[in-house]
């Protein structure tokens, strides 16, 4: 038994040098659903480097169509700086439940995010909300109503909007009625991949094998799916985004490819951001347009990375009073 107890020891003892040998560090991924209401179920995948216990957390939102694998490259660009990430899909999107009658707006999507941040972390965490396409609208919404938690926001190519009308969205909807079959989802594919070409400043990241991933689950459940997008698309929307700028007290970086393309924000969607956020600032991705996570994930890991970093607060000042501690004797 003591040899065994000193092998073990050993073994702890080397891997903790191995780890501070530079090897990449042991990370704990979780992919599981979470409960947001009766029916409404939330798909997480969570990453967490074993010594970031304490560190901010990057929460990343997908947008309508490929869930957290459109996140891959970004997430472990991540991870191997050592961050702790949070990948979660809005209800209705990716691989999160699609119930009929659920209130699809984007502040309601906001809400949900927000209590499964409650049930998930301490209240003192601190996180970096970034969201691609429309989901940049529902960080904006999370950074309005959860002020004391959420540190930092980047938008990727997000203008802020009150509903789901990505052009992507609106293909889909017009060709609803010919997705359903085999033939239609062939068309429905090449226009899909005619989109991601159009938004992309070399599409050559869209292979085969990614393009199959991307619209495996709409492929699955097309019924499902195009009843979700007809009800986001629909849903009216409470609390316009322009009315809850002014309260966002965190920074944005808005993240914008040097090529434009038809899903980029609008000038007016641009400026009401300058006007209505404190502080903001405009990045721009070189060789990329919308789909920058894609393209330069790289260049999107180092500002998120460059935002987690100055999120982390410094440790508050001891109070010897309140300790009991007496310094003058």
């Amino acid at each position: 038994m003591a040899i065994r107890r000193l092998f073990a020891q050993l073994s702890t003892y080397l891997l903790v040098f191995v780890v501070n040998a530079g090897t990449p560090e042991p990370v704990a991924t979780r992919h599981f659903r979470w409960g947001a209401a009766p029916g409404e179920s939330l798909a997480v995948t969570r990453a967490e480097p074993y010594r970031a216990a304490d560190t901010p957390v990057a929460l990343l939102l997908p947008g309508p169509v490929g869930s957290a694998y459109s996140w891959r490259h970004v997430h472990q660009g991540l991870v191997a700086r050592g961050h702790r990430v949070l990948i979660v899909d809005p209800l209705g999107m990716g691989a999160s439940s699609r119930p009929r009658g659920a209130d699809y707006s984007l502040s309601a999507q906001a809400m949900r995010i927000r209590a499964f941040l409650d049930h998930e972390l301490p209240p003192s965490a601190r996180v970096i909300v970034a969201g691609l396409g429309t989901s940049a609208t529902i960080a904006m919404h999370l950074a309005a109503i959860d002020t004391a938690r959420v540190a930092g926001i980047a938008s990727l190519a997000g203008g802020p909007v009150d509903q789901q009308g990505t052009r992507t969205v609106r293909i889909a909807l017009a060709l609803a009625p010919l997705l359903q079959t085999r033939l239609g989802l062939a068309i429905g594919r090449r226009k899909f991949s005619s989109a991601v070409r159009e938004q992309s400043a070399d599409p050559s990241w869209f292979t085969t094998e990614v393009a199959s991933t991307y619209l495996a689950p709409l492929e699955r459940d097309v019924r499902g799916q195009l009843t979700v997008l007809k009800d986001m698309h629909e849903a009216r929307e409470p609390h316009p985004i322009a009315s809850r700028l002014g309260q966002v007290v965190a920074p944005m970086r808005l993240l914008l490819g040097d090529m434009p393309t038809p899903n980029a924000p609008s000038r007016d969607q641009v400026e009401l951001l300058v006007h209505q956020v404190r502080k903001i600032t405009i990045d721009t991705i070189r060789r990329a347009g919308t789909l920058m996570h894609e393209e330069q994930p790289a260049d999107v890991v180092r500002v998120l990375d460059d935002m987690l970093r100055g999120a982390r607060r410094p440790r508050p000042p001891i109070d010897p009073e309140r300790l009991g501690l007496d310094l003058n004797g």
